[in-house]
């Protein structure tokens, strides 16, 4: 599982709960993708290894109205009562999974926001949470599940639609509640949602929690939100998750995944020089930071969003010798970048001034060269002022990957980029 958007790399998968969303939907879902990277003895195999003998899988295509999906059967013959777990034994249980370090984290996020919900919802904290029947061990597989199947389908970058809701009324372990319950509505607070659509509950406290962190997973500041693709796409996999239940009114309880990769264009388009290029140079003097510190910064603004970093050296008060850091940023981001200057800096002060700039269009893709997958990056050229053809291209390597290619073929850098670069020329596509 990437923390980074799918123009870095990674699958990117687009998450449309239009007709409802709860875990085991979404595991339909992904299974109704029919990748051979996640598939149902993926999931036994990890159910088992979570809770030896306690989940039983049982998978069928199905109807919901004039659709059809994929129906996912997760039975768990608890022994004794229903288990009143908190978070704590949550944790401890997915500790001990084979679950990666990314993937068991991204699982414990999820649980996290289910608790805090829960505990805004009941005022105590999460730590008094008693999960009910969100402790069961069903949705533990629904959760764990989900960090697998993101992990095994190299999804870096998740879009999501906002939920339908449903209407009337639920029966949990607290009583009657109206729809949506407490704490999806906790969960789902501050994001786009579709109340309504008939037919009970359409969207549950656990789907509710994986939308949230789908949502803001590979964003560079960590919150959540519900968008699609803002340029083009491609497509290669499309699942559909059905719920239990088959309303007569409102949309077919269903849940759409579709998987494929980012190729949007960033910036000026080439046919409208200078559209989009509205930016902002954020800048602070520092002379009392370690050079150790100064890259800690660097790494920092650049995870919060900043298009660029560079520092040049200046002399300041006293003479003393000194760091003038500058950051490009978009409008939208510089109040991040001035929190983390403040976090990560001992400056006072932050200045900042408007600037615009001509921008060429960016599309990156992945090709495959001798098993090695390899970044090209195509720049897209603006006709400024009848200086370049409108529409000219040109390709590069991502470094890193090339130096992966000339290890794993036993060639010079240069010959490993030459390679790749024909590689990805139209003839050679991947």
């Amino acid at each position: 599982m990437a923390n980074a958007d799918a123009e870095q790399g990674g699958e990117m998968l687009i998450v449309e709960p239009f007709g409802g969303m709860a875990g085991d939907m979404f595991l339909a879902g992904l299974l109704d993708l029919e990748d051979p990277r996640f598939e149902l003895g993926d999931l036994v195999e990890f159910a088992e290894d979570l809770l030896p003998g306690e989940a039983t899988f049982a998978a069928e295509s199905v109807w919901r109205g004039s659709l059809s999906g994929k129906h996912l059967d997760v039975r768990t013959p608890e022994t004794g009562e229903t288990p009143h777990r908190g978070l704590a034994d949550l944790t401890s249980i997915l500790d001990r999974s084979r679950l990666s370090a990314p993937a068991r984290d991204f699982a414990v996020r999820v649980l996290t926001r289910i608790a805090e919900a829960e505990g805004r919802v009941h005022g105590c904290s999460p730590e008094e949470v008693h999960f009910h029947e969100v402790g069961a061990v069903d949705t533990l597989v629904d959760v764990g599940g989900a960090a697998l199947a993101l992990e095994r389908l190299g999804v870096g970058r998740v879009y999501v639609s906002p939920p339908i809701l449903g209407s009337g009324t639920v029966t949990c372990a607290h009583g009657e509640m109206p729809v949506p319950a407490p704490a999806t509505a906790e969960l789902l607070r501050g994001l786009p949602q579709r109340p309504g659509g008939g037919g009970g509950e359409r969207c549950t406290p656990t789907g509710a929690a994986l939308l949230a962190e789908m949502g803001a997973l590979g964003r560079a500041d960590g919150v959540a939100a519900f968008e699609l693709p803002s340029g083009e796409c491609t497509v290669k996999r499309v699942g559909y998750g059905a719920g239990t239940r088959d309303p007569k009114e409102g949309p077919p309880n269903l849940l759409r995944v579709q998987l494929g990769e980012a190729s949007s264009v960033e910036g000026n388009d080439g046919a409208n020089p200078g559209a989009n290029g509205d930016v902002q140079e954020v800048r602070v003097n520092l002379d009392d930071l370690p050079a150790e510190a100064i890259g800690d910064l660097v790494a920092g603004l650049r995870d919060a969003g900043a298009l660029d970093v560079w520092t040049a050296p200046i002399f300041m008060k006293k003479d003393r010798p000194g760091v003038l850091l500058t950051a490009l940023v978009r409008p939208e981001r510089r109040a991040a970048m001035v929190a983390t200057l403040f976090e990560r800096s001992s400056t006072f002060g932050v200045r900042w001034s408007p600037a615009e700039r001509v921008e060429a269009g960016r599309r990156t893709r992945t090709i495959v060269v001798e098993g090695v997958e390899v970044r090209i990056k195509e720049r897209i050229r603006p006709a400024y002022e009848g200086r370049s053809p409108e529409g000219a291209r040109d390709q590069f390597c991502e470094h890193e990957d090339a130096v992966q290619l000339a290890r794993h073929l036993g060639v010079p850098l240069r010959e490993a980029h030459a390679i790749a670069l024909a590689a990805a020329a139209p003839s050679g596509q991947a």
